[in-house]
């Protein structure tokens, strides 16, 4: 057997450690044992290992391949991994190897050792390991026991170990057949929607190319030999050969056809996107605003083909760990005997913090009499002075709080280390879960010390005094326990079980007689978790010696048996953890990244869908998911986990039994957009020909609480207090979230299941996966991808978000602190989850609508010049001649008009940066398609047929029945005058057309109309003045000098353009979009900032819709701006009616319409000067939010003069939402929510005849009056305070808003979730509740 050593370290590459490199300059103390330089081990590299081997790993180093561990550096066959390139954690994971292999800490005893290993065939499970070992002696013959393996017993290729000296293990799969590779995928080329729908759109240019030179083909022949024609006198008359051939001529005819038609296919397209998206890519890493400073990162583009694809992204996948949060975990609050210690400090107080540190440090030197060492004041996040003046005194508190953080210090699995040797007292933790170590490290900080563990001692520092404790069982957390407990021993010889779990665990195995504490206890734990903390409850109990004994003999078998093992050690902990002391429990805070819960909200604004994948356990994911507005108190929570495939496939078929009938598709192929979209919605009972199987009746009862958690709990009845029907909590109206676990989605994404999760999947508004592998997550975007043909981004940080990225159109990497293995494979990296907000709705917007622009414009343009080459053969029977020079057909792209469509693809913008950011509505269009499709195409091309044939007839016609001549008397309707106009016809309307379509007029577009121009004029001055007989026969020299030429340049391009001119207005003006409202909004408001004279109003003003008291207008047009004119014409009241009337006759034009408001409650009645209004969620401009300082809105700039402006289209974006929690709950057509906005994405008509009836003295008559109803309406909105806008909306929601409650499809059980998002919602607190919710904010002295 082969002893190798694999020194590749944690940074070192795929292949292993070179030959060459030295061992670390300190060896470990234990290295001497393990004897790395007796030469019995052979330092390899990774390549060279097979199944097998024995591999020696030292702290540090990447584990080369899928190892089962057999022994380590400490007694108990123990180490420590870091997982975060398998599942983007950074905490540290415990690994064990078997009791029969621990003592194999020797060369000789590793190299005499033999076994034989059952292991399952390879699989992409990351959490999951079966198989057996059974140890050889050494005449050959096994020995008659197997012990069983698990994930435990596994170091997974990827992983690094950590706080171990040395691991020994035997290598079980290599290459290939690791885990991490059979997660892994391969890298794609991805090409962008556009590019693949423009391969469409050239194949149509073929086709039209082919049409055209058949035609000229066909009738070229018809006309070839005919007596009396243009090819009887000049073709067939001249031909050397006899014989006459039409098919010949015709054959001929259409090669050059072919040639001569050729522009009509844009080649050029390509190199100019290619071109435009570089410029985009640079404006995009040149954002100041998506600059990271403390990580010196900026936005990075990577992919620059994919730019336009940002504009369209309706499916999110995202990582959580290190990209919705920042996996830091601080130790707020906590109650202790029924009191709350803890006060709540913000960011925003450092003085006040740093104050109730130095008064901590002052109070723990009191209760130690010296100064506490291992204190780290300076990090420390739980403040409260309160916990050491009860330390102090000696009472039964003291007692308490003494209990309470001796369950913190003992029950646990952290590493401790010293970082600085020179300073010892400076101790550091590690753990398997980030909660643990603040947990840790706050009791460290209170004055009881972790200091390390000995074998299996615990040593510990209590206020000052060393103290050991010896530590006989660890039962572990796993997520159907919830809980963890560990049993030692004091130096007094007592045994304890110390306890700590979720509260519904704890709660129902305490002793009696703690009714009181018990009651005090949760009260505190809900308000905790009312303020979106993480609760823990801790317990203990003493054990007696023979108690103890007896257990372990039960836990000792339970540990060695092959079947069912999780269960037996399951009803072994849970016979001996009963009868609990409650001690109280823990609040801990999660830190999410900045401006992630408002980058989500805004996100489902513009109907993006979000779904979070996620390694996290159920539980955690859930917490997290309240904390950053993916769920809110509205939703059902729906949980699927399942361990078979019927029992998934039974799962997903009942829900959507129980909730198909209730939820449309809300993605945008299924009909979620709206008429909007254009796409019909799918039938609400679509599910139905999915589920093929017969109905069956529920799996369990409505609330059976008994077979889910055990004994029904005084905690079951506090919990559904003012409850009156747990069957009521199953909500099947509300908006649906989905909660799917690893193990049921590897079958649900089987070929047979997937159908029936996609169609769960699609009916929900947010989508959680729970413990996935990398694969899983990359399935799951394929799935939705290839499911939906929808357009899908997938952000992740971390090695194991790898292949996700890779499978998602648009790959977003992190680089955050978990490495660039997610930055190196994506599209485009960012530093922060808040960039991804702007990325989107700012430079994917524009980078989308240009794009758009500038392909249409380009197939315009080439469609104008080569079909007028087409109609001017009707002048000369099909013989194929020029209509302009060939210079000109060379010159045409590369110079005359190449820059507008660079122009419109690189500069063009239809709304400055904020606003974007400010309406993300906007981005809808983006999603639904309708800036770009083939019937826009379509439009594009016949508009280019039309003004091509208008420009040849009118040149042609022009001439031949002008009088104009030469000075030599000759007539000048020749083919090259007559070419040569045309040419200037062409290129002038083109370079209008192109600027006509730009939405933002700058000195960039008539720059580059102005150089197409100039060069055309250059060339013919050039080329046709200097040597006028070699261009076009000195054509400019004539045409110049004609009145007749100018006249015409001018008649052409009205007749080209006024049809597409007019088009655009009745678009505008009759069935605008949101972004013409909102750009009427900009553009009307900033006109009348730069008016100079000040609106004097007699009353204040009722709001666009009726502006008749401060404006000459009566009646203000659906999105218009009323302007300061005497009196409206007959024209525009005719529009206003109109357009009035289309709101309701054709409401699906309005849909997704923002509905207005007029900037007069923005402003002082007696100037025109803005006012800001007030803020109304932490979203607005101009409140404490780091995000949102004075002149910011969600990170982005916008002038001071802007801030009314901002302000009010905030108000129309947002309006609606109750709180800032969970704004998007309202956002999706077809969703739940719409009853809080009344006011939300509906027409005028529809507003008015709304608001009209629900004001008391209702008069049906009056329902369809402009005046009335917008009079009602604007009373009760419009021209009240914002914060009283704000409190009634609120109030409305309040009233209907219902508890969140989480569905359990495995028992039917369902329960409420009192956590996140609840603290407004709930029913008066009793006294003593309200008294300790002051204290969480303010402890009273």
């Amino acid at each position: 057997m082969r002893l190798l050593w694999s020194d590749s370290g944690a940074g070192g590459t795929a292949g292993g450690a070179g030959l060459g490199a030295a061992p670390a300059a300190m060896a470990h103390a234990s290295d001497v044992d393990i004897g790395i330089e007796s030469g019995a081990w052979l330092r390899t590299e990774w390549r060279h290992l097979h199944v097998g081997d024995i591999v020696l790993l030292r702290d540090g180093d990447a584990v080369p391949a899928d190892v089962l561990l057999l022994s380590t550096s400490e007694d108990d066959g123990s180490c420590f991994v870091e997982t975060k390139n398998l599942d983007g954690e950074t905490n540290l994971k415990a690994k064990a190897a078997l009791a029969s292999t621990a003592h194999l800490v020797s060369p000789p005893r590793l190299a005499q050792f033999t076994c034989t290993v059952d292991a399952e065939p390879p699989n992409t499970q990351l959490y999951s390991f079966k198989g057996s070992l059974q140890v050889l002696s050494a005449g050959g013959s096994s020995s008659k026991t197997k012990e069983p393996l698990g994930v435990d017993n596994l170091l997974l290729r990827g992983s690094v170990v950590r706080n171990t000296a040395w691991t020994a293990g035997v290598i079980l799969f290599t290459g290939n057949d690791t885990k991490i590779m059979m997660n892994a995928g391969e890298t794609p080329s991805k090409r962008s929607r556009i590019e693949r729908m423009m391969n469409y759109q050239v194949m149509s240019q073929f086709c039209l190319l082919f049409g055209l030179c058949m035609l000229s083909a066909v009738l070229g022949g018809v006309y070839y030999g005919r007596p009396n024609t243009f090819q009887d006198l000049f073709i067939v008359k001249y031909q050397t050969s006899s014989g006459r051939s039409a098919p010949l001529y015709g054959f001929l005819t259409f090669w050059t056809s072919l040639i001569l038609y050729q522009t009509v296919v844009p080649i050029s397209l390509y190199v100019s996107i290619e071109a435009v998206k570089g410029f985009q890519a640079y404006f995009i890493s040149q954002d100041i605003d998506m600059y990271y400073a403390p990580l010196d990162r900026r936005c990075t583009p990577k992919s620059w083909n994919l730019s336009d694809d940002l504009g369209q992204v309706e499916y999110i996948f995202s990582d959580k760990t290190g990209t919705l949060t920042q996996n830091v975990m601080e130790f707020r609050q906590c109650s202790i005997r029924g009191r709350v210690y803890g006060e709540i400090v913000g960011d925003d107080e450092p003085g006040k913090a740093a104050d109730l540190r130095r008064q901590m440090d002052a109070k723990l030197e009191q209760v130690c009499d010296y100064p506490y060492p291992y204190r780290q004041g300076q990090t420390t996040t739980f403040l409260d002075t309160a916990i050491h003046d009860d330390l102090h005194a000696d009472s039964a508190q003291a007692h308490a709080v003494y209990d309470f953080f001796t369950v913190l210090a003992l029950c646990h699995n952290v590493i401790s280390h010293t970082p600085d040797p020179a300073r010892p007292h400076v101790v550091e933790y590690k753990a398997q879960s980030p909660d643990e170590a603040a947990l840790v490290a706050t009791a460290r900080d209170v004055g009881f010390a972790f200091l390390r563990r000995d074998r299996d001692r615990v040593i510990c520092s209590f206020l000052g005094l060393e103290q050991t404790y010896q530590l006989l069982a660890t039962l572990e957390f796993t997520s159907a326990r919830k809980r963890m407990s560990v049993i030692v021993r004091r130096e007094d010889g007592r045994i304890m079980l110390l306890c700590k779990g979720a509260d519904s665990v704890i709660l129902e195995r305490i002793r009696g007689n703690q009714d009181s504490l018990r009651q005090a206890t949760l009260d505190d734990l809900e308000l905790f978790a009312n303020h979106g903390l993480r609760t823990l409850c801790l317990g203990y109990r003493f054990l007696s010696e023979a108690e103890y004994m007896q257990w372990r003999v039960g836990f000792d078998q339970a540990m060695a048996s092959l079947d069912d093992r999780e269960a037996e050690v399951e009803r072994v902990s849970d016979a001996i953890e009963r009868e609990l002391e409650l001690i109280g429990g823990t609040a801990i805070e999660d830190k999410l990244q900045d401006g992630v819960p408002e980058t989500i909200a805004q996100l489902a604004l513009a109907g993006i869908k979000l779904w979070v994948l996620t390694g996290d356990k159920t539980e955690t994911a859930i917490n997290i998911g309240y904390s950053c507005n993916l769920l809110n108190s509205d939703m059902q929570l729906i949980v699927v986990k399942a361990e078979s495939q019927e029992a998934t496939r039974e799962q997903l078929e009942k829900a959507l039994r129980e909730f198909g009938d209730y939820h449309g598709d809300l993605s945008y192929s299924g009909g979620g957009g709206g008429a909007m979209a254009g796409v019909a919605p799918k039938s609400v009972g679509a599910w139905r020909r999915l589920v093929r199987r017969k109905e069956k009746p529920p799996m369990g009862g409505a609330y059976d609480m008994e077979r889910r958690h055990g004994l029904r709990g005084v905690w079951d009845n506090v919990r559904t207090r003012n409850i009156p029907d747990s069957s009521s909590l199953l909500k099947r109206e509300a908006p649906l979230a989905l909660i799917i676990d690893g193990h049921s989605l590897k079958y649900a994404l089987e070929p047979e299941l997937t159908p029936l999760l996609l169609e769960l999947a699609v009916r929900c508004k947010s989508v959680v996966c729970c413990r996935v592998s990398p694969l899983q997550k990359a399935l799951v975007v394929r799935m939705v991808k290839e499911g939906l043909g929808t357009l899908c981004l997938a952000i992740g940080d971390g090695a194991n978000d790898v292949s996700m990225i890779q499978e998602a159109d648009v790959g977003i990497g992190l680089s955050g602190e978990e490495g660039l293995q997610a930055v190196m494979a994506s599209d485009y990296s960012i530093a922060q989850f808040r960039f991804l907000q702007k990325l989107l709705l700012v430079h994917g917007r524009w980078a989308y609508l240009r794009i758009t622009s500038m392909v249409l414009n380009f197939f315009y343009k080439n469609v104008v010049f080569t079909v007028s080459l087409f109609w001017f053969q009707l002048f000369c029977q099909w013989s194929v001649s020029n209509f302009f020079d060939y210079t000109l057909i060379m010159l045409y792209n590369m110079l005359y008009t190449s820059l507008p469509p660079g122009v419109l693809g690189v500069f063009d913008q239809d709304l400055p940066a904020v606003v974007g950011m400010v309406v993300p509505q906007l981005y809808k269009r983006g999603i639904y398609k309708l800036e770009y499709s083939m019937a826009r195409f379509w439009m594009y091309i016949v508009d280019g047929l039309y003004q091509s044939a208008a420009i040849t007839f009118l040149v042609v016609y022009t001439y031949y029945f002008s009088a104009a001549a030469q000075s030599n008397g000759l007539d000048s309707a020749n083919r090259d005058d007559i070419g040569t106009v045309g040419a200037f016809c062409v290129v002038l309307t083109t370079n209008l057309y192109m600027g006509l379509n730009n939405r933002s007029w700058t000195w960039v577009m008539p720059l580059a109309q102005f150089f197409g121009l100039a060069m055309l004029l250059g060339v013919f001055f050039i080329y046709g003045v200097m040597y006028d007989t070699v261009f076009s026969s000195g054509a400019a020299v004539r045409i110049f000098v004609q009145i007749d030429f100018w006249l015409l340049l001018v008649m052409t391009a009205i007749v080209c353009l006024m049809p597409h001119y007019m088009a655009k207005f009745v678009r505008s003006a009759w069935y605008p979009t949101d972004t013409d409202i909102v750009r009427e909004i900009v553009h009307g408001f900033r006109r009348r900032r730069k008016s100079s004279k000040a609106v004097v109003a007699t009353r204040p003003s009722r709001g666009m819709l009726n502006h008749a008291a401060s404006s000459p207008h009566k009646d203000v047009p659906f999105g218009a701006i009323p302007e300061c004119k005497a009196s409206p014409t007959g024209g525009m009241q005719w529009r206003q009616q109109w357009r009035q009337r289309q709101a309701a006759a054709a409401a699906h034009t309005m849909e997704g319409a923002i509905p207005l408001e007029d900037m007069t409650p923005y402003r002082s009645p007696m100037s025109t000067t803005p006012r800001v209004a007030t803020p109304q969620t932490p979203t607005r401009p101009g409140n404490g939010d780091p995000l949102n300082r004075p002149g910011e809105y969600q990170g982005v700039p916008y002038p001071e003069a802007d801030a009314a402006l901002i302000s009010c289209l905030h108000n129309l974006a947002h309006m609606g939402d109750s709180a800032s929690v969970a704004p998007e709950a309202t956002l999706q057509p077809g969703g739940g929510g719409e009853h809080r906005n009344i006011l939300k994405r509906m027409s005028v008509h529809q507003q008015q005849r709304r608001a009209s009836r629900n004001m008391p003295n209702f008069d049906a008559e009056d329902a369809y009056s402009p005046r009335r109803t917008t009079d009602i309406l604007l009373h009760e909105y419009a021209y009240q305070a914002p914060a009283e806008r704000h409190g009634m909306r609120r109030q409305s929601s309040v009233a209907q808003s219902v508890r969140s409650s989480i569905y359990y499809l495995d028992d039917g059980s369902v329960q409420p979730y009192t956590g996140y998002a609840f603290a407004q919602q709930e029913h008066p607190p009793q006294p003593r509740q309200k008294e300790r919710g002051r204290h969480l904010h303010k402890r009273p002295r």
